[in-house]
C-alpha cells in the first residue's frame, strides 16, 4: 500500500533549523555504530537555554542568549529586523516567499532552473501546456480567467470580463452580446463560444439556449425493452455522424435506446447482410462511448446508468450499405470499474451515479464519512511514479472520492469529503504502473447525480539530490530534502516531546553504554530519528551524502 502525503515544500521553522542541525550534529559524531560525545554546540551555534541556536538567525536569541525579537520582527545577522507587510527577511534582504524563485515557500528554498514560484511553491513553467499558467495551483488561461486576468492575482471586478488578458464591462458589446477574443458574440447560439468565451461545441453539436446540443436524430425510438432484435437496411439513409472507428463512412439508421435499469448493453450486428459499422452515442451531448468496425462482427457494449439515453447508428465503411439485424441485451449487472481510463493526464470524464449500485463504501477517516450512495469506478493505471490528484470538481451533487488499490473494494489509499464546497479532491503517491480504482461516491445514502472526474499529476517535489553539498541545517542537499520530501519525517520528531528528548540525549551521551541507553530507553523515538536520518541521507540525498554509513539505507 502507498503512503498518502502532502508533497509540498514547507518553510522552515526554527524549531526544524534546530533539529536539522542536531541531526547533522548525530551524523558528523557518528562511527563504527556508536556516538562520539559532540561539542556542546557547534560554531556558529550557541547553547541557550540548553538548546543549541544561531543567535544571528534566531527570533528568540538575537545576538545572544534572551535577546527576543519582537512579533512582527524578524532575526537577521543577529539584529532585529522588520519587513514591509507580504514580505519575510532571509539573509541580508526581504523577499516575497510567495513569488520569489531564491525563497519559494521558505528562505534559501531556491527552486530549480526553468521553475517558477506560484503561491510558495516551485512549479515546472511548462507544467499546464501550451496557452496555460500556473495560478495558485491550478491551470488557467491568463487571457480569460477573471481571477487571473493578465496574470495570476489580476482579478476583474464585479460586472466585468477578461477578454485577451484585460478586464472589460460585460455590456462592453451591448445588450445580449459578450466579447469574447476581441468579438462580441451571442454566447446563447455561437458554437465557438457556447454560454461562455471558449466553450466550443464539437461537429455534431449546435449551441442552443448556451447549451452545446445533440444534431443527431434518431429515426425511431426502440423504448427500453430488453432482450430486442432490429432489423432494417441503410440503404437510402441520411449521412450525418461520421463514426470514429472507420475513415470513412456510409449512409446510416440511427436509432434511440434508454436503459430501464443500469447495466452493461451489448449492441450487436453479428448475422447483418454487409460489414456494419456500429457506434454509440451520449444522447445528452453526442460524445461517442463506443465504436466497432469488426468485419461482419460489429459489437459495442456500454455500461448505462438507469434512465441514460444513447443512440445508436448502425453505419457502413467505405459507402457500403445493406440489411442488418441488431440485438440489444443487458448482459450484466452494473460493472465496478465502469471502465478504464487512459493512463495519460490530465484527463476529465463525465458521468452520472444515478440508477447505479453501491459497489463499495468509503472506509471512515478523518476525512470521510461512510455512507451507501450509488457509486461510479474507473480504473486508472500510473504511467509514471508520482503525486496524483483526484477531483470532482465541476459535479452536481455532494460527492465523496475514494481510491482504492488494485479493485473496487481494494485498500483504501485516500478519500476526501467536501474539500471546496461539495466537491472533493484527494492526492496519492502512485509508483508507475500501479493501478487503482477511483470512485466517485456521495458523501449520504441518497447522493446521486452527474459527476465530472479530474485527474491530473501534482506539482512534483523538488529535486534535492546532486548540489554537490550534503549540506547543513540552511543549505545543501539535506536542509532541502527537510524542507521538501522529508518534512513529514522530520515533522513526526519535532512533533513529539519524547524524540526531541532522544535526540538531546544522543548528543551529551558518552560512547558505549550510556549512549545505549538513550536507545533502549525510547526505541519509538530512536526509530523516528532514524527515519528522519534515512530519508534524508539514503532517500533523497545518496549521491551527495555518499560515505555516511551511520544508516543502513536499503
Amino acid at each position: 500500500m502507498q503512503k498518502v502525503r502532502s508533497r509540498s515544500r514547507l518553510a522552515p521553522t526554527y524549531t526544524l533549523l534546530w533539529l536539522a542541525a542536531a541531526v547533522l550534529a548525530s551524523v558528523a559524531s557518528c562511527s563504527d555504530g556508536g556516538i562520539t560525545t559532540p561539542p556542546t554546540c557547534a560554531a556558529p551555534l550557541a547553547s541557550c537555554d540548553d538548546v543549541c541556536v544561531d543567535t544571528s538567525y534566531d527570533h528568540d536569541h538575537c545576538g545572544g542568549c534572551g535577546i527576543a525579537c519582537e512579533d512582527g520582527q524578524t532575526c537577521v545577522e543577529g539584529a532585529c529586523v522588520g519587513c514591509d507587510d507580504g514580505q519575510t527577511a532571509c539573509g541580508d534582504g526581504c523577499f516575497d516567499l510567495e513569488s520569489d524563485e531564491a525563497h519559494c515557500g521558505g528562505c534559501n528554498s531556491a527552486c530549480d532552473d526553468g521553475q517558477t514560484c506560484e503561491d510558495g511553491v516551485c512549479q515546472d513553467e511548462d507544467e499546464c501546456g501550451s496557452g496555460l499558467t500556473t495560478c495558485g495551483g491550478a491551470c488557467v488561461d491568463t487571457e480569460t480567467a477573471e481571477a487571473h486576468c493578465g496574470g495570476c492575482g489580476n482579478a476583474c471586478d464585479d460586472g466585468q470580463t477578461c477578454e485577451d488578458g484585460v478586464c472589460q464591462d460585460e455590456d462592453a458589446c451591448g445588450s445580449g452580446l459578450t466579447t469574447c477574443g476581441g468579438e462580441c458574440v451571442d454566447t446563447e447560439t455561437d458554437e465557438a463560444n457556447c454560454g461562455e468565451c471558449g466553450t466550443e461545441c464539437n461537429a455534431s453539436q449546435v449551441c442552443q439556449s448556451g447549451m452545446c446540443a445533440c444534431t443527431v436524430g434518431p429515426g425511431r425510438d426502440l423504448g427500453s425493452a430488453v432482450p430486442q432484435i432490429v432489423n432494417g437496411t441503410t440503404a437510402g439513409g441520411s449521412s450525418t455522424y461520421a463514426p470514429t472507428c472507420v475513415a470513412t463512412s456510409s449512409s446510416e439508421r440511427i436509432y434511440s435506446f434508454t436503459a430501464a435499469t443500469a447495466g452493461v448493453y451489448s449492441f450487436d450486428s453479428t448475422g447483418s447482410g454487409y460489414n456494419v459499422v456500429l457506434a454509440l452515442l451520449d444522447a445528452a451531448g453526442c460524445s461517442e462511448l463506443a465504436c466497432s468496425a469488426d468485419p461482419g462482427a460489429a459489437v459495442v457494449t456500454a455500461d448505462l446508468a438507469m434512465g441514460q439515453t444513447v443512440f445508436i447508428v448502425v453505419d457502413g465503411a467505405d459507402g457500403e450499405t445493406g440489411t442488418f439485424e441488431l440485438s440489444i441485451t443487458r448482459q450484466s449487472a452494473p460493472s465496478c470499474p465502469a471502465g478504464t481510463l487512459e493512463s495519460a493526464v490530465p484527463l476529465t470524464i463525465t458521468g452520472s451515479t444515478v440508477g447505479r449500485p453501491n459497489s463499495a463504501s468509503p472506509t471512515a477517516t478523518a476525512e470521510c464519512g461512510v455512507a451507501e450512495s450509488p457509486d461510479a469506478g474507473y480504473a486508472f493505471t500510473a504511467p509514471v511514479t508520482g503525486d496524483y490528484v483526484f477531483d470532482t470538481y465541476g459535479s452536481a451533487f455532494d460527492t465523496v472520492i475514494h481510491v482504492r488499490d488494485g479493485f473496487c473494494r481494494g485498500p483504501q489509499l485516500g478519500c476526501n469529503d467536501d474539500t471546496e464546497v461539495e466537491q472533493s479532491e484527494v492526492t496519492v503517491r502512485l509508483e508507475a504502473g500501479q493501478t487503482v480504482v477511483v470512485m466517485v461516491d456521495g458523501s449520504r445514502d441518497t447522493s446521486a447525480g452527474a459527476f465530472t472526474l479530474n485527474i491530473r499529476r501534482a506539482v512534483p517535489p523538488p529535486v534535492c539530490d546532486g548540489r554537490g553539498v550534503c549540506g547543513d541545517s540552511t543549505e545543501g542537499c539535506v536542509a532541502c530534502a527537510f524542507e521538501g520530501n522529508c518534512a513529514d519525517e522530520l515533522r513526526a520528531c519535532t512533533d513529539s516531546e519524547a524524540c526531541l528528548e532522544y535526540v538531546s540525549c544522543i548528543r551529551t551521551c558518552r560512547p558505549g553504554a550510556e549512549c545505549d541507553a538513550c536507545r533502549t530507553g525510547d526505541p519509538e523515538s530512536a526509530a523516528i530519528f532514524d527515519a528522519a536520518l534515512t530519508c534524508a541521507l539514503c532517500n533523497e540525498c545518496p549521491l551527495d551524502c555518499a560515505g555516511t554509513d551511520e544508516i543502513a539505507c536499503p
